[in-house]
């Protein structure tokens, strides 16, 4: 027990913990007492009856007396326990007894009748006593005097063949200290180990509804700063504004309304796990739905150069009972994903239809022509915040959560979501759902009008672009000349022309690159044409990092270079410094912390 109490994993209550071990323990001893209790009970009341049949009747009646003690103990404790009235405190001391008694009546009968057969007995009596004693000293303190009071009645009763008898008590011992310090140490480890897991499964269980409510409540308070955000920034556009200050506006809007999303995601998720999300069935178009959706998307995957293809069933309309908001949300967070991953060929978006009297069997299929998935990562894609690639390297961006809500919600209208892939061919993601069929009179305008608001908000992929293709070539700008020549490795379109804009403010210098293959290239071509380099870490192709070490192995006497990441915690921050960057400037950038970083490397008096 010391061991337990020793070796508790941080966080969970020691003194809780032993209590319970106690409780389990305590339940186990009474148990096992319950069971001698009744073989006891048993067996010598047989013993007794059998007596008076096999011997004479004033050595039965002797024979009987310390049976009948024994048999009348038993009994009470059976009765004792059935009335809960056998108290844990007294479970040992009652167990002590029982055995004593035993014992006392195997050599009393012993040496009253003199049936040598009762050494046997005796043996398989000090077996037993391996399984029942609930502590080393109790099992010591029957084990001793027993083997004693043995040997003793073997000298006194001068059997003819003693081996035998020894033979039989060495066996006894034997199977009683393996059954000690076999089985009972067993016990008290797995018991000690059910409850110090049970304490900590339920403190995650505690912690993860603590973790959701905390979440639940931060995305709230997230989104109502940033509802003021957006409101002032859509006030604002309808104000006089300069060409370059409607551009700065639109680029924060684009990026507000993507951090939007990407706060829905949070708490859609926070609502799942916590059980808060309800589905609300009202009847609905599946063809309706599914032809709304394909008009959200179509601008979009046409601005991508891509093909968007929506085959419907022959039936004009499919009434059901079904959540239109959520299962747009899935065919939404499934179109994302395609186009997200799509660079050339078609998305296509099918409707399969199984109609019946009660209930109406759709399907859901988006179908890509993008790069595939391999299959060793199919099984994990439903996971939450698992992406197909969640490298440095990654060249999409996300949360790795769209995938899981869509898991969550199918399993939530208890359907079912799958998906297919080939390498190099492209995917096939799917869900089917079971709806109650509803009638045609009963859908209206409302009810199959499935876009919400939150819906049209920006996506990942088209955050990505800077500008739409009709959008006017952004407003010239003087640039000075520079004293400071910068390289800076963005691979995030605002990002980097953040990164650009900021450089001409201050009269520098700037070369941009999209990922860190293209900054160690231009280095290598000309390293002393740059005073200073501005390095991403995650981005495709080659991430920061790994194009840092690149850098300071293969080019003589490179520039200072300055992490710029996301990635703010300690452990990451000590990695970055470890690695070799002469500093670290987190996002979102700060412009002064970034000038003050950039004019201390660059100065000449800097160490």
């Amino acid at each position: 027990m010391a061991s337990a109490q020793n070796k508790l994993p941080v966080g969970v209550d020691n003194e809780a913990v032993q209590n319970q071990i106690h409780e389990k323990l305590a339940a186990f001893e009474k148990s096992t007492l319950r069971v001698l209790a009744l073989a006891v009970g048993i067996l010598f009341t047989v013993r007794a009856v059998a007596s008076f049949f096999v011997i004479p009747i004033e050595e039965a009646l002797t024979v009987v007396v310390p049976l009948s003690i024994s048999i009348l103990l038993s009994s009470g404790i059976l009765l004792a326990d059935k009335l809960g009235q056998l108290k844990v405190a007294a479970i040992r001391p009652i167990t002590m007894l029982l055995v004593t008694l035993v014992t006392f009546n195997v050599f009393f009968i012993l040496h009253t009748t003199g049936n040598l057969n009762q050494f046997f007995f005796a043996t398989l009596l000090l077996a037993a006593l391996g399984l029942v004693a609930p502590t080393f000293a109790t099992w010591l303190v029957f084990v001793v005097p027993f083997t004693v009071a043995y040997l003793w009645s073997l000298f006194i009763l001068e059997p003819a063949k003693v081996p035998p008898y020894v033979a039989a008590l060495i066996g006894g011992g034997v199977l009683s200290t393996v059954a000690y310090f076999v089985r009972m140490p067993a016990i008290r480890k797995l018991t000690e180990l059910e409850v110090v897991q049970s304490s900590i499964a339920e403190k995650l269980t505690l912690s993860n509804k603590a973790k959701d409510q905390f979440l639940a409540n931060m995305t709230h308070e997230l989104r109502t700063p940033l509802t003021g955000v957006i409101g002032m920034i859509d006030l604002m556009a309808d104000t006089e504004l300069t060409d370059l200050q409607q551009y700065y506006l639109s680029t924060t809007r684009k990026s507000s309304r993507y951090l939007l999303t990407v706060i829905n995601d949070i708490l859609d998720m926070a609502k799942l796990e916590a059980g808060k999300l309800v589905i609300n069935a009202a009847p609905m178009d599946a063809v309706t739905l599914s032809g709304d959706i394909a008009s959200l998307f179509d601008m979009r995957v046409k601005q991508k150069g891509l093909k968007l293809v929506l085959r419907l069933p022959d039936d004009q309309s499919l009434p059901v009972m079904g959540d239109s908001i959520r299962i747009s949300q899935i065919l939404l967070n499934l179109l994302e994903n395609a186009l997200k991953f799509t660079t050339e060929g078609t998305i296509a978006i099918a409707l399969e239809a199984k109609v019946a009297l009660t209930s109406t069997k759709l399907i859901w299929r988006v179908r890509d022509t993008g790069p595939g998935i391999e299959k060793d990562r199919l099984p994990m894609l439903f996971d939450r915040f698992q992406q197909v690639d969640s490298s440095r390297t990654r060249a999409a961006s996300g949360t790795g959560l769209g995938l899981a809500i869509v898991n969550d919600l199918v399993e939530l209208m208890n359907g079912d979501a799958g998906v297919n892939s080939v390498v190099g061919q492209g995917s096939e993601f799917w869900f089917e759902l079971q709806l109650p069929t509803a009638r045609e009179q009963d859908l209206s305008p409302e009810s199959t009008s499935v876009l919400d608001m939150r819906y049209q908000q920006v996506k990942p992929s088209e955050y990505t672009e800077l500008v739409d293709p009709e959008t006017p070539p952004l407003p010239s700008e003087d640039v000075t000349a520079s004293s400071i020549r910068i390289l800076f490795a963005e691979d995030n379109h605002i990002n980097r022309e953040l990164i650009r804009r900021f450089i001409r403010r201050e009269g520098w210098h700037g070369t941009a690159v999209i990922n860190g293959q293209e900054a160690i290239d231009t280095l290598k071509a000309n390293a002393k044409g740059f005073d200073i380099v501005l390095m991403d870490i995650q981005m495709p192709v080659l991430d920061g990092l790994s194009a840092l070490k690149i850098i300071k192995t293969e080019i003589t006497s490179p520039p200072p270079i300055i992490a710029l990441t996301a990635n703010t915690l300690s452990e990451d921050t000590l990695e970055y410094r470890q690695a070799g960057f002469d500093a670290i400037v987190g996002k979102p950038i700060d412009i002064a912390v970034l000038r003050e970083v950039v004019e201390k490397l660059t100065s000449p008096a800097k160490p």
